[in-house]
Parts: C-alpha cells; structure tokens; sequence
C-alpha cells in the first residue's frame, strides 16, 4: 500500500467507511450520506448549548428548531414563532408560537418550552457560547404570555433582538431537560430524530421524524452523516457515489470535481471568516506595534488566491464583511512590507522575530493560509515556524491552549459575531482581548434603536478591534459544497452552521 493509498484509506475509515469485498460499504447505506468536515471528537454533544465546533451542528440542526430562522441577508423568517413584534417603546418583543407541534418524546410544544431554553442558555452555571452572545438579554423578561406566545422584555431597547437570538445556541429544548440528558439524547422538534449517536463514533445516523409539524417533510428517510478531514479522501468518496452530500469541499480539490457530470457544485458568499489569532497578554504579541506590523504583512487578493483558489473575498481584521454597511472600511487593507518592517524595529526587533504558529486542517484551507502567511511575513523579518498537529485533536489540544493560531468562524450579523470570542465573557476567548469599554461600546451598538447610529457604533468596534485587538482576519470563504447527481434540495447558507437537510433527497 502506497503512503498516499494508505492516507485515503485510513481518512475513510475514520469517516465510518469500512472496506469490505472489494467495496466501499457503510452502515445505514440506505440513508442520505452527508459528509463533514469539522470534528468534535469526545467532546461531541446532542445538547444545543453545547456545542464544541460545526461537527455538532450537523446534527443539532437536524433535530431541533429554533425560535425563528435568518437567510442570508440576515432577514428573519418564521420557525417554531410565526409572527413577532414590538412594543412601542421596543422594550418588549412578543413572539406568536406555532401550535400543534411535538418533542420527539412526544411532549406539546408550549411557551415553557422557550421561556425554559433561553433561561438556561444564561445561566452561568451551564457555560454556554450563548451568553457573550446575548449579553442585552434579562433572564428575569423572559416570560409566557399564555400557552403559545412568549415576550422578551430588555432593559433597554433592542431593535435587532430576533436576529439576535438566532444564533448557533437558540435551538429551543423542553422544559426541564438536563444538560446531562441532552449531551447523549436528544429531544426536539427538528425534521429527523436520532437513531445512532455515540461521541466520537465515526457514524450518526437520523431517522425521519414522522410527526414533524411542516407536511411533506423531510423528504429523506434517514441521514448518515460522517466526517473526513483529508480532502482527497471526501473527492474520493462523493466520486465513488459513496457520500451524496459533501458539506465544504477544500477548495484545493476544487478542479477535480469541476468538471465531473455526477457532481454539482454549489457556492455561498461569505462564509467563514479564516482567522490568525494571538494573545494580546503574552509576548511578543503584547505589543501593539508587533500586532500591527503582523497585519500588514499580508496580501490579501493574493491569500485568496493562493489558499483559496479564488473562492472567498478579503476581510479587514474583525468579523464584518467589507461590503456589509457595518464595516469600518470599504476597502481592504494594503499589504506594506517596509511599514511592518519599521514597525517590528521599533517594537525591539531589529534582527526580525521568531516563534512558533500553531495550525491544522481543522476546516479547509487552514494549513495552507498559515504556510502562505509564513511566507508573506518572512521579507518584513518574521520568522514563523508553521506547526501542522492532527485535525482531530486541535481544536481539543492546540486551539485556547498555544498563544498564537489558526481558526475560523461562521458567518454571523456584526452584533453577535464581534461579541462571540472578543467580550469579557466570551466562553473562546482566542485573542485573550478583554476590554470593558469594548464592551459597553458594543452592549450600546445593540441597544440603539436608530439604524444609522448603531451601524456606527459597530463600525466603531470593528474598527477598535482590528487596529487593537490580537485577530488576523485576511478573507472570508465562499464555501463550496458538493452534491451527487440524483439528488437535490440542499442549498448552502453563508452560516455554515445553519444546516437545513428538510428538502434533501436522492434517488
């Protein structure tokens, strides 16, 4: 068996693929086959709260709903609320519940329910991702109007206030359901229901929810869902006809599927943002002035090119869009050797700077941005050792533990995706950034009612952010998935987390 041979063949088998008379064969072959690319190992959790990376997303979204839902332009559409409003002074929103829904344990759907999900999500005790995130929220406003409307009463306005309960946390979970339950069996309202799933295991598999409230769906009976990191082994499987759906195909392999007729392609806008991240407390990255000579050594378009194939748009150094209205610049910035090169002397390095650069293929391209990165500082004096650590462990054993590495986040609108690692609460605090007047500059941006002034006071925090804080932020992915000929129905969202398998089907 030859390395390359043996590297395709072990990729697959931890993708749940055994090889057996000759052939690929999988457990719940029957099933719609979708392929992942992001693994939460032991840490994997059927709990919404809780989830770790986008593994757990692809079966969180399976099986549970939320509140309401956003599409691409952040516009909110109606989930498990029909309809919602404002109070005239926009303290208070009420949500409108859809009735006649049921848990998969068979318990109604009620307003508990949500009163129930979103206290929890904030409570303290719990740790979730979820309350950097809604920092503007009282547990105390949460309440049930009657059986089938809820109202969330803040202490100051917060005209945005459904799409920012939509994040990756806010699917809705009964009444009473124990963290310690949830992490091993789920209970939602989602279009599938769990039928295999242990942590780590290599294959989960979702059966149709026959009682699911939205008739007609979902259209395939069962899910298979695995993972596989190496992106020859995910060309491999979705050209074999052994996985249908493949969720992010590295944009390295990109060619080899382009052109092949039994594989559509199919593309998002700004997805992911890729990130390098370093903590602003610990030397060298300290000092501001090493921090900003650190950006400017990179050349945006040509990162994109290089890393990405073309496949993705350049970023400004904090989570915005640089077209989105929020951003602080309209146009990238410009890659200056000699001013980073000034920059670092006066720093106290003269002679350039060394150190280590933690990296994996933790999503698909990672190795790469940190390989090209490496090579863009080299001529401003830095010398930067790129270290490849196992996919599946680095986000367990590299990621929050090494002062400086590579990440990526999935899209979200500017009030939760400058909170989620960058407030004082941030349960991934990757940049170690913690500052009170950020956060009271973005608490504000969230609670002014006028659109004009809160998309300045987020472009004030952007921009605090990217000249400040310790994020790398060179360009956003347009997430390219691949879909197998037969089947149809799945249509890519720019929040790579926000996985909607209700339309999925294959022949």
């Amino acid at each position: 068996m030859t390395y390359r041979t043996g590297l395709l063949a072990c990729a697959l088998i931890g993708a749940g693929l055994v090889m057996s008379g000759g052939a690929w064969a999988a457990a719940g072959d029957e099933c719609v086959k979708v392929l992942g690319y992001e693994w939460s190992g032991e840490k994997q959790s059927m709990d919404p709260a809780d989830m770790h990376s986008g593994d757990d997303a692809y079966h969180t979204f399976a099986v549970y709903n939320r509140l309401v839902d956003v599409d691409d332009n952040f516009k909110v559409l109606p989930e498990l609320a029909t309809e919602w409003s404002s109070s005239a002074d926009g303290l208070t929103w009420t949500f409108k519940l859809r009735e006649g829904v049921k848990f998969h344990s068979g318990k109604d759907f009620t307003s508990a329910d949500v009163v129930y999900s979103f206290k929890r999500l904030l409570d303290p005790a719990l740790g979730s991702g979820a309350q950097a995130v809604m920092a503007f929220l009282d547990p105390n406003g949460i309440k049930a109007v009657d059986k089938y409307t809820v109202s969330f009463t803040t202490p100051k306005p917060v005209s945005e206030l459904p799409v920012l309960i939509t994040n990756k946390f806010t699917n809705i979970v009964p009444d009473g359901a124990k963290h310690e339950d949830l992490i091993l069996h789920e209970d939602g309202t989602g279009p599938f229901m769990q039928e295999q799933f242990t942590p780590n295991a290599p294959v989960r598999i979702l059966k149709k929810n026959p009682n699911y409230w939205q008739a007609g769906l979902p259209k395939a009976d069962c899910l298979r869902i695995t993972v596989a990191q190496e992106p020859v082994a995910a060309v491999s499987a979705i050209k074999a006809g052994q996985v249908d759906l493949v969720l992010n195909v590295d944009p390295s392999v990109i060619p080899a599927l382009k052109d092949d007729p039994n594989v559509t392609l199919l593309q998002t806008g700004a997805s992911n943002s890729m990130t390098i991240s370093m903590w602003i407390d610990t030397k060298p990255f300290d000092n501001p002035k090493v921090r900003e000579a650190m950006k400017m050594v990179v050349d945006r378009q040509a990162m994109i090119d290089t890393v990405l194939l073309g496949y993705g748009e350049p970023g400004a150094d904090n989570p915005v869009p640089i077209p989105n209205p929020a951003s602080y610049v309209k146009e990238a910035p410009k890659q200056d050797i000699a001013g980073a090169k000034k920059l670092l002397a006066e720093a106290g390095y003269p002679d350039g700077l060394s150190f280590d650069l933690y990296t994996a293929e933790g999503v698909p391209g990672m190795v790469r941005m940190a390989q090209v990165y490496a090579e863009m500082a080299k001529p401003a004096g830095f010398n930067i050792n790129v270290i490849v650590t196992p996919a599946e462990s680095f986000w367990d054993d590299v990621w929050l533990k090494k002062s400086i590495v590579t990440s990526a986040w999935s899209m979200r609108p500017p009030g939760e995706g400058l909170a989620v690692a960058y407030t004082q609460n941030a349960k991934w605090p990757e940049t170690h950034w913690s500052r009170p007047d950020y956060d009271a500059l973005l608490l504000q941006a969230n609670t002014t009612v006028d659109p004009a002034a809160r998309t300045k006071l987020y472009q004030q925090a952007g921009e605090m952010l990217a000249k400040e804080g310790g994020l790398i932020l060179p360009m956003f992915v347009h997430q390219v998935v691949g879909l197998r000929k037969g089947c149809e129905g799945y249509t890519p969202l720019a929040q790579n987390f926000n996985l909607n398998f209700e339309n999925l089907s294959c022949k």
